[in-house]
């Protein structure tokens, strides 16, 4: 657990990044590591499946929520070999980049702060799952 919590320690020190959340892709996709209060702690499982289906046209459509929170999809290639990765905007008043990279065991779900271009959390992300 303290290895964790060094983890997202370690990635909330970035300056650009506001939210971080790690969830498992297993049968009950719960989250497993997360910003202690953050927003992100609250992706459902319900989300997840979504946010990994194979039905990607709906959601492109109509979007998605992220710990209750709907978002607008920019980019979908999280299911594409080598990329693994989604970026969508929150649609609120208060309009934040998320991004949400893939691994094989689970989704890593990076929120920037308030003017952050999704593609520095992109970067991020994509060494993230490098990393892992």
């Amino acid at each position: 657990m303290d290895s964790w919590k060094c983890y997202i320690s370690g990635i909330l020190a970035d300056r650009n990044v506001e939210d971080v959340a790690v969830v498992g892709l297993s049968d009950n996709r719960c989250v497993w590591a997360a910003k202690p209060g953050g927003l992100l702690a609250a992706i459902s499982p319900q989300e997840v499946g979504l946010i990994t289906g194979q039905d990607r046209k709906t959601f492109l459509l109509t979007g998605i929520t992220v710990a209750g929170k709907k978002c607008s999809v920019i980019r979908d290639n999280l299911l594409v070999d080598e990329e693994n990765m989604m970026d969508v905007r929150s649609k609120d008043s208060d309009s934040k980049s998320i991004c949400i990279g893939k691994t094989p065991e689970a989704l890593i779900f990076l929120m920037g702060k308030k003017g952050v271009h999704g593609g520095l959390l992109n970067q991020k992300v994509h060494d993230m799952i490098v990393g892992m």
